[in-house]
């Protein structure tokens, strides 16, 4: 998939968790683009651990938003299986770069950029659209 800019289409409706995945896509980007340059090590492992801090802060607020909801959500596990996902298939192989050197390739980076994508037009906008049901925008 390469890279691709976060769009007010893309909006879920809830200001915090927008600005989060606008914060988020550009540091995905920022990583996609520096390991296609050629940047160094020390850039590459910058951002990986960016993309880890950061996915952690953002999945903890999405949380935090669903637990009042969690029995209206029907999607809630499904949800949930997607952020440890995110990190058991992506965020890992990155950090084993950060410890051996090795580990991203140019289809890693694609699986990070399409999955991220796909979550936050998919399993994100019932998540919007249950908040915003309730009222919390």
């Amino acid at each position: 998939m390469g890279t691709f800019e976060w769009t007010p289409e893309m909006s879920v409706g809830v200001k915090e968790i927008d600005e989060q995945h606008a914060e988020l896509t550009g540091i995905i980007n920022s990583l996609y683009y520096a390991y296609m340059d050629g940047k160094d090590h020390e850039i590459l492992a910058d951002l990986i651990n960016k993309v880890n801090d950061y996915a952690q802060k953002h999945f903890a607020t999405e949380r935090r938003y669903m637990a009042p909801y969690v029995d209206d959500m029907p999607n809630y596990d499904e949800h949930m299986q997607q952020h440890r996902e995110f990190f058991t298939t992506g965020v890992n192989f990155l950090l084993e770069y950060l410890d051996k050197g090795t580990g991203i390739t140019p289809e890693l980076l694609d699986y990070l950029t399409d999955w991220w994508f796909r979550h936050i037009n998919g399993t994100d906008k019932i998540m919007g659209a249950l908040l915003k049901s309730k009222g919390v925008v």
